[in-house]
């Protein structure tokens, strides 16, 4: 009906749908707060959107499950567990100072070498993983020869990007795209 004071039908789809981006709004929002971590908030999110589609039936708990990208979740796993092991052994940190040490000092050399080392550890790595574990020490070693830490780290995060294009493990999205489309490592 759409005459004067007549109520307009709500379709169950237009629901879904403003369920689902209120849902994704609340996620985000909370996830900007910074006042519980991000992946707390995010997997919460994630439980609620699921909960909230099984139940009013948006869609089957099979479905639900079959959009769950295992492999990508486990490559990431992995290459966390990877991360986790290397970073506790200093290699990346080893990498730096011994790069360092070779420019002895220069920083345009630096900047070549830090960027080269960034751009081939994000080839096997993601890239945000690669600056968070090369920043650091980078930081360090320009506050060592007293030089701005600024245009090596933008080298860095700009190098990262591009190495993280480069492959299918180098970034999260290429990740996706690898495991949807039949493609091999070597594509």
């Amino acid at each position: 009906m759409t005459g004067h004071g007549a109520a307009t039908a709500v379709s169950p789809t237009s629901i879904t749908f403003i369920l689902s981006s209120i849902i994704f709004v609340v996620t985000f929002a909370l996830i900007l707060t910074e006042k519980v971590h991000r992946t707390v908030i995010g997997m919460f999110g994630a439980c609620v959107m699921v909960t909230a589609g099984i139940f009013l039936h948006f869609y089957s708990p099979g479905e639900a499950l079959r959009c769950i990208d295992f492999n990508t979740i486990g490559l990431l796993l992995g290459m966390m567990t990877i991360v986790a092991i290397l970073e506790g052994t200093g290699a990346f940190q080893y990498l730096a100072i011994v790069s360092a040490k070779k420019t002895k000092g220069d920083p345009w050399m630096l900047v070549v070498v830090l960027g080269t080392i960034t751009t081939l550890v994000s080839l096997i790595l993601d890239n945000v993983t690669t600056v968070v574990l090369i920043a650091p020490v980078t930081i360090i070693i320009a506050k060592i020869l007293k030089i701005p830490a600024g245009p090596t780290l933008m080298s860095e995060a700009l190098l990262s990007d591009t190495g993280g294009v480069a492959t299918l493990v180098g970034d999260p999205p290429n990740i996706m795209i690898g495991s949807a489309a039949p493609f091999t490592f070597n594509d």
